[in-house]
């Protein structure tokens, strides 16, 4: 559902550029599904082809959008449910309630990018005598969100696997 809204809703608003959104929705969607079936590496390809399907509507159209932020969040909220989907299909040793931890902190971790790509895409929205506030603004989310990347990160490889 996260890969369809993330590939349809944007080509189908696409106007003159309509023919290369659906191109990057179709192989934005078709990764997705070979990352769940098949080869978890093409989440990688379909994360790409819809974030760079949504730069393409957008450039050139206007101010910063603040769908930006939650288009950001539904690509991170999407590789994360594909990479579980990959954990649950493997012998990934799970403990009592690992799952609800893991759909807290998902939830946690989705709320709190989608809260500061907002205040990053605000910044950007700043009148034009605002330029540190919006250089502050800005740099303070960046930092946040590889903050966020690098909490999470050790989290990933750290996991018991059955047999090891």
């Amino acid at each position: 559902m996260v890969a369809a809204t993330l590939a349809i809703v944007p080509a189908a608003g696409g106007g003159d550029r309509a023919g290369w959104l659906w191109g990057f929705a179709a192989v934005g969607l078709g990764a997705t599904v070979l990352a769940t079936v098949r080869w978890g590496g093409a989440i990688w390809w379909g994360v790409v082809a819809l974030g760079a399907e949504y730069t393409i509507l957008r450039v050139g159209r206007g101010p910063v959008d603040i769908a930006a932020a939650y288009v950001a969040t539904g690509l991170f909220l999407l590789a994360e449910l594909v990479l579980w989907s990959l954990d649950a299909r493997s012998r990934v040793v799970e403990e009592p309630g690992a799952t609800r931890r893991r759909a807290t902190r998902l939830s946690v971790l989705s709320l709190g990018a989608l809260v500061l790509g907002s205040l990053m895409v605000s910044a950007g929205r700043l009148a034009r005598g605002a330029g540190l506030a919006r250089t502050f603004t800005g740099v303070l989310c960046s930092v946040a969100i590889l903050a966020i990347v690098v909490w999470i990160a050790p989290v990933r490889s750290s996991r018991p696997r059955a047999g090891s």
